[in-house]
């Protein structure tokens, strides 16, 4: 019964995790291609061959909205901090006005070995979240959001893997135009049997959150 209502449970944050990255992906898409749908609004005649002609009076285009009306790619290397494991990787972020499509690839690795295991090597993450920031400042940056973790384990077997879905929130500081320091936190609401935030492996209690600090640079 218990191992039933766990695959429910994960069945759930997967499902979630799926529609939450579709969703993400197109509110970013979304205001590119309502521009190309509404054209030129002071043309009455709606004559598309209008837009082949070249306006040298026209305002050139912002060279920052490049990559389909995003107006922001930011790449971060970070470290989340897990008892008893070592855990670096990066993240790609996606953003457009106060929207933000996070990408994460981390490496899992035991700090001490295991009897359980053959060597350290546990195996990957792959965080996707949807991103919404309602404070964006030249120096402070903060975001809130819902995505997913996929855990692909292939230092424990071949097919093993979890999944979770979770709450983020994002605080970046940002010294130089080009360049912050971040600080996340996420919480897991839905998951498998084998992620138990707040749960060491020794089965002492701690703070059921997963944290990570880096520095994020920003491409454009």
């Amino acid at each position: 019964m218990q191992h039933a209502w766990r695959q429910s449970r994960t069945k759930q944050a997967w499902r979630w995790s799926t529609l939450l990255a579709l969703g993400a992906a197109c509110l970013l898409r979304a205001p590119a291609a309502r521009a190309q749908l509404e054209g030129d609004p002071g043309d009455p005649a709606g004559d598309a061959t209008s837009h082949l002609i070249h306006d040298e009076t026209a305002a050139p285009a912002d060279e920052t909205e490049t990559w389909s009306g995003l107006d922001r790619v930011l790449g971060s290397a970070q470290w989340f901090w897990v008892q008893g494991k070592a855990m670096p990787g990066f993240e790609l972020g996606l953003g457009r006005e106060r929207f933000e499509l996070d990408v994460e690839l981390s490496f899992v690795t035991l700090m001490e070995r295991s009897s359980e295991l053959d060597g350290r090597w546990v195996g990957n993450q792959l965080g996707v979240f949807a991103m919404f920031s309602p404070v964006r400042e030249r120096w402070v940056d903060v975001s809130l959001g819902l995505g997913g973790d996929f855990y692909l384990l292939w230092g424990v077997h071949s097919d093993a893997s979890e999944v979770a879905l979770a709450p983020r929130a994002v605080l970046r500081l940002w010294p130089s135009e080009q360049l912050a320091i971040s600080v996340s936190a996420r919480s897991y609401v839905l998951h498998g049997s084998g992620l138990e935030l707040g749960t060491a492996r020794d089965g002492s209690a701690s703070l059921p959150l997963l944290l990570s600090t880096g520095i994020t640079w920003r491409f454009f």
